[in-house]
């Protein structure tokens, strides 16, 4: 049995009691709403008691990570104070939704501190710190990369990492020419004379 039909189930236990007239929204339209990201939550004083009876497990569900119940039951119930629109964006950003979660924390921050806040109307926050927990969440969603789709597969892929930073070779200092090496003397060649050890003596003149 599928999430939104266990849901299903359990609402009609949940909501006994509430007038016929409450406004609704059909369960197999919740998800389809959630991802749009648009105001969904009409309902104040008159679904005040069904989201009493509904809170405990909507918190339970959110604890539990089971985003279609969720959306399902805070959408049928149509309760609108900053938590369920809080819940709403649990559920949203579990669904990959990022756009509709960041549009329901805003507006889960807009109603906080107003007249129909959970503090001053339901009583009931589920131990949420609002607006500070919608708000971090926002924060976290506004920072992170949008995720890239794969053509082939439509599987959401992480950002590419940047490029790294090439830094270009420093060119290295010329190396010292050494100067040219003068170009060797000739020897001086000295005037032969004739040895004295070698003079022969000229012949004696005749008489």
């Amino acid at each position: 049995m599928n999430g939104w039909l266990r849901a299903a189930m359990l609402i009609p236990v949940l909501l006994a009691g509430c007038a016929e007239e409450r406004p609704q929204i059909p369960p197999d339209r919740a998800i389809s709403l959630l991802a749009t990201g648009a105001p969904m939550l009409r309902c104040r004083q008159e679904c005040l008691e069904a989201w009493r009876k509904a809170q405990p497990h909507a918190a339970a569900l959110e604890a539990g990570a089971q985003w279609h119940d969720l959306a399902i039951l805070v959408a049928t119930v149509n309760y609108q104070d900053d938590l369920s629109l809080y819940y709403l964006g649990r559920a949203a950003q579990g669904l990959r939704f990022p756009l509709a979660a960041e549009s329901y924390y805003r507006q889960s921050a807009d109603l906080s501190g107003t007249t129909i806040s959970c503090e001053n109307l339901s009583g009931l926050c589920g131990g949420v710190q609002l607006p500070r927990a919608a708000l971090s969440r926002l924060a976290s969603l506004s920072a992170r990369p949008p995720a890239r789709h794969s053509r082939s597969t439509g599987h959401r892929e992480p950002p590419e990492p940047p490029p790294p930073i090439l830094q270009a070779s420093p060119t290295p200092a010329p190396l010292p020419v050494a100067p040219p090496l003068p170009p060797e003397a000739a020897p001086v060649r000295q005037p032969s004379r004739p040895d004295a050890d070698e003079f022969i003596e000229p012949p004696a003149a005749s008489r």
